[in-house]
């Protein structure tokens, strides 16, 4: 599990330097009007989110994925909850330009959701692999 946590922290890591640089790339180039004053807050709130995401995922019991399930729904409605909290201050904070900072948000949202959502399959397939090694290493000891 280890190795694995350690994979999607790096992966996590290089996805949103990737995605962030490019996409502040493609907004200075081609959308100078739709660029933002804070918008380093956008991948750093995702960054965030991912690490608090990977490491409760670390704690996830191996033979209960009903207990992985409900963490996985947890987290995404923490993550829903933060980001309108977020999107509510920035609101309060700069107005005119509360457009363009939803649009920039929504598209890192389903970037981050694309990523959340390949980290989970992950883990489950590490926990059912976890678990048939369990299942047939009892299997060998009880023959």
């Amino acid at each position: 599990m280890k190795k694995l946590t350690i994979y999607f922290l790096i992966v996590h890591t290089i996805m949103l330097l990737i995605t962030g640089s490019g996409i502040w790339f493609i907004l200075n180039k081609f959308f100078p009007e739709t660029m933002v004053d804070y918008y380093f807050i956008i991948p750093l709130f995702f960054y965030l989110m991912g690490l608090i995401f990977i490491f409760q995922f670390k704690r996830t019991p191996v033979n209960e994925p009903k207990k992985m399930v409900n963490l996985y729904m947890l987290m995404r409605m923490i993550k829903i909850f933060m980001s309108v909290i977020l999107i509510l201050i920035y609101w309060f904070l700069d107005k005119p330009h509360i457009r363009n900072f939803a649009i920039i948000f929504i598209i890192f949202y389903l970037v981050n959701l694309i990523w959340e959502t390949y980290i989970y399959i992950r883990m489950e397939l590490y926990f059912k692999y976890k678990d048939k090694q369990q299942k047939n290493s009892r299997k060998d000891i009880e023959l």
